[in-house]
């Protein structure tokens, strides 16, 4: 059998920058347990594989794996899919309407002078998970100091998108060069489903920097993690100044000579947050056809 496929690098306007995609065409052939092989062999943060649209209210059904798990919804892989999805069909400005196992989500995309962008509604709002977490054992995992952890009133917390993080403020964007993670000591301050880190500090009124590691989920570090920038907006909704919509940039990816801009906008009211939307570019650098 035969299936075409396609790699893009998202969040990013020029190839070799951003979080690489791959994206599989023509998948309905494909069982749930090839899937999960392919993506093992692109051995990327995230695959696609894109399926007939099962009723007349979605364009298509797209699945989501990581090289060791299906995942209900993750940013990255939504944004380059769905301008994946627009350019093989011949253009870029439409509105491609994705079945992801999370539920339908409409993704608006928009021709760019390399590739295209795309801005969509997370399809849950993001919320925080119980208490803080420890900042000290938070502090040590990252091989940081105490007085490292924290902004604007912001200390390590779980938040949600769908997938789980534990948000970790930092004082100053320089730690984030300074991180050096301790696996000693990983596992009791991230404890699963809370594993993944998403380090973040402020660079300008509404521009942030940050870095994602998984290492318990089989991902050492991240370049651009769209729904952990969507998670952080549960974080940023206090700070915001109050209803409406309001604007930020979050660069990922830097350290790791990736660099990704994704853009969130967080809409509230009545004090409370009801939407985020998350938007970024991507182009296509490979392409071609699995031979199995």
């Amino acid at each position: 059998m035969a299936f075409p496929y396609q790699i893009f690098d998202v969040f990013a306007d020029a190839p070799l920058a951003g979080n690489p995609l791959a994206v599989v065409f023509d998948a309905d052939r494909l069982s749930t347990e090839e899937m999960q092989t392919i993506a093992r062999e692109f051995n990327l943060s995230e695959t696609v594989f894109f399926c007939a649209a099962e009723d007349a209210s979605t364009t298509a059904r797209m699945r989501i794996f990581t090289p060791m798990s299906e995942m209900p919804f993750a940013g990255h892989p939504t944004v380059g899919g769905a301008i994946a999805y627009a350019l093989a069909r011949g253009g870029g400005g439409s509105v491609v309407r994705l079945a992801l196992n999370a539920g339908p989500v409409a993704v608006t995309v928009t021709p760019a002078p390399r590739g295209a962008s795309a801005a969509f509604d997370a399809p849950l709002v993001p919320k925080l998970l119980g208490d803080p977490v420890d900042t000290a054992t938070v502090a040590a995992a990252l091989g940081l100091g105490a007085d490292d952890i924290g902004f604007d009133g912001l200390v390590p917390v779980a938040a949600s998108s769908g997938p789980t993080f534990t948000m970790v403020p930092l004082a100053r964007a320089e730690a984030l060069a300074r991180i050096a993670q301790d696996r000693n000591v990983w596992a009791s301050a991230f404890v699963p489903p809370l594993s993944a880190a998403f380090c973040v500090a402020r660079t300008g009124p509404r521009r942030f920097q940050a870095r994602m590691f998984a290492p318990l989920q089989g991902i050492e570090e991240d370049p651009a993690t769209g729904s952990a920038a969507v998670a952080f907006a549960a974080l940023l909704a206090p700070l915001a100044g109050g209803d409406g919509v309001h604007e930020y940039v979050i660069d990922q990816g830097i350290e790791m000579g990736r660099p990704s801009v994704m853009g969130i906008a967080l809409e509230i009211a009545g004090g409370s947050l009801v939407r985020v939307q998350l938007s970024g570019q991507a182009v296509k650098v490979a392409e071609g056809t699995l031979l199995l």
